[in-house]
């Protein structure tokens, strides 16, 4: 009889990589060897399923899910480190959250797997400038010229939204388009971007999906807007509907439409 422990890694890796969310979990309980297999740091991702929705908690070194198939909620499920617990989430799309920590740095996160991938510092947003005390650290950011000490305040003030194009473990390159600001605008970042594009639009903005190559956005003023890659930023093609009926927009006025806006420029490339 084989003895299935001694499978080589790279073996345990791909069958890592076909099982259930929950068997995923449990991989690493098997023995030694299957243990080191489920730690390594790039092991393969879970195969596609259906959502499992995140819930808030208080442990640090653990999480729930709550998994839409099997109508449970899952326990003490090992929380990727540094820990999240801390964190805001902005979005999630294929197996990631787009996190921000009390600092205000951004990381796609797989709280199943641990992987982590910085995002461009928001200091590179046309909007936000870091304060640093004498010894370089970080004190606080000013957003739209009016410093902000808490960070919570600011969160709310700087992330609406996120939402991710593709896995960055699949290697194909990814893009992230975030709703930010008091405006609610448009940013975006690709995986090899050190600055955020702040896109220069009249419009403000109240939602955003990634569906067969394109971004999709709509207005508050009922606006749909398809974005496309263009060069080096996203080319709109747009169509007007009658959505401000449904969001509760006003034909002709939107949120903070006297405010002046920055055009589109990169920021610490």
């Amino acid at each position: 009889m084989a003895n299935w422990s001694e499978l080589p890694i790279d073996i345990l890796d791909l069958i890592h990589g076909k099982l259930s969310i929950p068997d995923y979990i449990r991989f690493g309980a098997v023995c030694k060897q299957w243990n080191l297999a489920f730690k390594l740091k790039y092991r393969c991702p879970p195969k596609p399923q259906s959502p499992w929705m995140m819930l808030p908690g208080k442990s640090n070194t653990t999480a729930k899910f709550f998994s839409i198939a099997d109508n449970k909620v899952y326990h003490q499920i090992p929380c990727p480190k540094p820990m999240i617990r801390r964190r805001i989430c902005i979005g999630s799309s294929h197996g990631w959250l787009i996190t921000v920590d009390e600092s205000s740095n951004m990381h796609l996160v797989n709280p199943l797997t641990g992987a982590q991938f910085p995002l461009p510092p928001v200091t590179t947003l046309p909007f936000v400038e870091a304060v640093h005390d004498s010894q370089g650290r970080l004190t606080g950011l000013i957003l739209n010229r009016e410093r902000r000490e808490d960070g919570t305040d600011a969160h709310r003030i700087m992330f609406h939204k996120a939402i991710l194009s593709a896995a960055p473990d699949q290697g194909s390159g990814f893009v992230v388009m975030m709703i930010c600001n008091i405006w609610r605008a448009l940013a975006f970042a690709r995986a090899e971007d050190k600055a955020w594009t702040y896109i220069d639009t009249p419009d403000s903005f109240t939602d955003v999906i990634y569906y067969r190559g394109k971004f999709y956005t709509i207005s508050y003023l009922g606006t749909v807007g398809a974005w496309e890659p263009h060069g080096l930023s996203f080319k709109p093609r747009r169509r007007v509907t009658r959505l401000h009926h449904v969001l509760g927009g006003v034909p002709g006025r939107q949120p903070n439409a006297g405010l002046q806006r920055p055009g589109v420029r990169r920021y610490g490339a």
